[in-house]
């Protein structure tokens, strides 16, 4: 008699939240509709053009239409291990939940509370703004202990990469939510636009990285100019004068909303346009997750410390940029709370466990 192997499926929520036990499954017969990066990371199943008929855009998402979830989940995943969750045992630290939220601490929350790791926890899953919201599990994605070396000190800083902010400043996870959409100023010369523009396309396959560009600059939230004897003018007060390369990235909990990109020709007018274009897409790169360069990438890396104008985008470099958009893993984490997952997620699997990470959608 054959013995029955046992899995264990744990699941993590992203939501700064703490602790999980019984799950009650979405209605998935329900029409609904999902954001378009997670319908593609979840299903084996090419868009038609009723599917794009039925696109709806919310907050800068674009939503696919889903008429039957159950049966679509039936039918084309074939990722076994993915799951819709509406609601689970949940719980935050009550610092957290005081800043976000007015209402007043009762006493059956009170009653509730749990303590970890010197922090009070309050049960949420019994509040509205936590039952309203939408959920979608998706397993871990494991990596090796290089790769995420090299990442925690491109995205956190971990081993005093070289970066403009003040050593021993708490890093955390920061990257577009919605999608970029650049402006080019009239200033800037074409042979800078089609090099960034080229630079783009590598990256067209990153699901949740979406960028593309627009004519009229109230409608973008990335703007890239060019410094030269005909053009002063600077496109906030946040860019530096007389500087050389000129950028910066505004974020909120995370989620970067506004990017600057400035490049100053009067102060390196003897470099020829293929090295002002190497040394821009080297710092473009950067804004696309407020990422640290590394000393653990070789020279000709876009992400490496190293001061070359004849850099690339390598093969790690987009690994580590899909890897910063991907689902597998929790975000706009702190470096500890990213060691401590994948520490979690690591165990779980190595005693033949499931992990799977919850986002909201």
């Amino acid at each position: 008699m054959k013995k029955k192997k046992i899995i264990l499926l744990f699941l993590l929520i992203c939501l700064q939240s703490f602790g999980q036990s019984e799950e009650n499954h979405l209605d998935q017969t329900k029409s609904t509709y999902i954001k378009l990066p997670l319908y593609k990371k979840i299903f084996n199943k090419k868009l038609t053009k009723k599917d794009s008929s039925n696109f709806k855009i919310s907050n800068g998402d674009t939503l696919v239409f889903i008429k039957n979830l159950k049966k679509l989940i039936k039918k084309t995943s074939k990722n076994k291990d993915t799951s819709f969750v509406r609601r689970s045992m949940a719980y935050m630290p009550l610092r957290q939940y005081k800043k976000r939220y007015t209402k007043i601490i009762t006493r059956e929350d009170s009653l509730n509370f749990k303590f970890k790791d010197n922090d009070t926890l309050i049960f949420i899953s019994n509040k509205e703004f936590y039952k309203s919201q939408k959920r979608v599990s998706i397993p871990y994605e494991p990596k090796d202990s290089t790769f995420l070396e090299i990442y925690k000190d491109v995205v956190f800083k971990k081993y005093n990469s070289t970066g403009n902010i003040r050593r021993g400043k708490k890093e955390f996870m920061r990257l577009w939510e919605k999608p970029i959409k650049i402006y080019f100023t009239p200033s800037l010369d074409k042979y800078y636009i089609k090099k960034i523009k080229k630079e783009v396309k590598k990256l067209s396959s990153i699901d949740s990285l979406k960028i593309s560009y627009v004519k009229d600059i109230t409608k973008s939230n990335y703007i890239i100019s060019q410094i030269d004897e005909k053009n002063k003018y600077q496109y906030s007060k946040n860019l530096r004068k007389n500087k050389y390369i000129n950028y910066y990235v505004n974020w909120k909990n995370g989620r970067i909303y506004d990017g600057k990109l400035e490049i100053n020709l009067t102060r390196n007018n003897t470099i020829d346009k293929k090295e002002n274009a190497n040394i821009l897409l080297q710092h473009f790169y950067q804004t696309l997750g407020r990422f640290f360069k590394t000393q653990k990438l070789p020279c000709s890396s876009m992400l490496s410390s190293c001061k070359s104008s004849k850099k690339e985008l390598t093969k790690l470099d987009f690994e580590i940029i899909k890897y910063h958009y991907s689902y597998g893993i929790c975000k706009y984490t702190s470096l500890q709370t990213f060691e401590e997952n994948h520490k979690k997620a690591k165990e779980i699997l190595k005693k033949g466990g499931k992990m799977n990470f919850t986002h909201t959608y």
